[in-house]
């Protein structure tokens, strides 16, 4: 939690204190102190979004897909191998992408995580004026704090138990000796769509948790959907990723 230095009032002596609500005795004097905090309100960036994660990872996509060899054509004389650069530049540009679909969301929340999250609504909102629809211009500067409930239980519970299934996921073809062909080595053969099923556990875990949480019923329902459709991104990549080599690398 953030902290502000204040001043005792009797003898002048300074305190670090955390910024929230409730009293405290100066260590030198003895005189009790009230603390009271308003949160914060907590502006994110509009264009750190979901759709900026879309664009880096067609970005990534993009790279791969091209060798460029105008850039090796162009500068021959650079030190490294510019092709390991730029599949290694795609690299980071897919992760990024990733990261900022999966945390768009908990960025623009980030204050709730604390319970600092407050929102500015205008005081008069769903009221009509007395004498009419309009309103003064006094009246339209009011604004009211409307201050969000921490991020609870549920939160973590939806974030930590997909991403949990992701080394369950992996070892259970190691616990169990599976493969999905049998191909120089001596394994349980499954089959492909078996070897998927497998690696789709984690995803359909957070896919189970959404649906939970979007039921309108569940009063915990925007933190439980908010911390499952962090997971469910993650966990789509591991499937996405795992599918990939499943029918394409190697046999797993």
């Amino acid at each position: 939690m953030a902290r502000v230095v204040i001043e005792c009032s009797q003898c002048g002596q300074k305190l670090s204190v955390p910024q929230k609500t409730g009293e405290l005795d100066c260590p030198k004097c003895g005189n009790t102190i009230a603390l009271k905090f308003e949160p914060r309100v907590v502006y994110t960036p509009p264009w750190f979004n979901k759709t900026l994660g879309f664009i880096l990872i067609f970005l990534a996509f993009w790279l791969w897909a091209n060798n460029l060899p105008w850039l090796q054509t162009n500068l021959p004389t650079l030190p490294f191998d510019i092709s390991d650069f730029i599949e290694g530049l795609a690299n980071f540009l897919c992760f990024a992408g990733v990261m900022v679909i999966a945390l768009a969301d908990l960025v623009q929340n980030r204050g709730r995580l604390f319970g600092e999250q407050a929102y500015l609504t205008p005081a008069i909102e769903g009221h009509e004026h007395a004498d009419g629809p309009e309103h003064t211009e006094a009246e339209k500067a009011q604004v009211v704090p409307i201050i969000a409930p921490k991020l609870g239980r549920n939160f973590y519970i939806a974030l930590l138990a997909p991403l949990l299934m992701l080394p369950v996921s992996i070892s259970i073809p190691e616990a169990f000796n599976l493969c999905a062909t049998e191909w120089f080595v001596t394994c349980n053969e499954i089959g492909k769509g078996g070897m998927s099923l497998i690696m789709f556990l984690p995803f359909g875990v957070s896919l189970m948790i959404m649906a939970i949480g979007s039921k309108p019923s569940n009063k915990n329902s925007n933190e439980i959907l908010l911390g499952a459709r962090i997971s469910g991104v993650i966990t789509f990549v591991f499937f996405f990723i795992f599918m990939f080599a499943i029918y394409t690398v190697s046999p797993v």
